[in-house]
């Protein structure tokens, strides 16, 4: 299993490049699993959900999971925690490989997806900031 809770949308025009999820990203962690294997992905931010629903796809059989958990219904990271007790929203999703597409296939199909431009709405900066005061889990 590989888990991606929370990647860093990076809302400086300077600091896109840093963003984590990319074509590149899910080529390793495809190559990295067995078939049967399970990559979990969560955000709380709209936009990072719109792109990762659209890239995803080219890779894995993506599931986008409505609701919590099962395993932790008060939240998996301290990140989720504190946006579920602030009412805001957390996008959820797994996957497993997709059988047949081999690595160079995989490498070409990267090739010709968009990098994540996508605007990561500064306004959701709060939640940064509440995270970091927040100590009590």
């Amino acid at each position: 299993e590989i888990h991606c809770y929370h990647p860093q949308p990076y809302y400086e025009p300077s600091q896109v490049h840093l963003r984590l999820i990319t074509p590149r990203f899910l080529v390793l962690v495809h190559r990295t699993l067995i078939s049967s294997g399970l990559f979990f992905i969560q955000t709380d931010n709209p936009g990072y959900w719109h792109y990762i629903r659209a890239i995803v796809p080219v890779f894995f059989d993506f599931h986008e999971r409505i609701g919590r958990w099962p395993d932790a219904p008060k939240g998996r990271t301290r990140r989720e925690i504190i946006a579920l007790r602030r009412g805001l929203p957390i996008f959820r999703g797994w996957g497993t490989p997709k059988q047949g597409v081999s690595e160079a296939e995989a490498l070409r199909l990267a090739e010709a997806l968009p990098p994540p431009l996508f605007d990561a709405d500064r306004r959701l900066r709060e939640l940064d900031a509440w995270e970091k005061k927040d100590l009590r889990i």
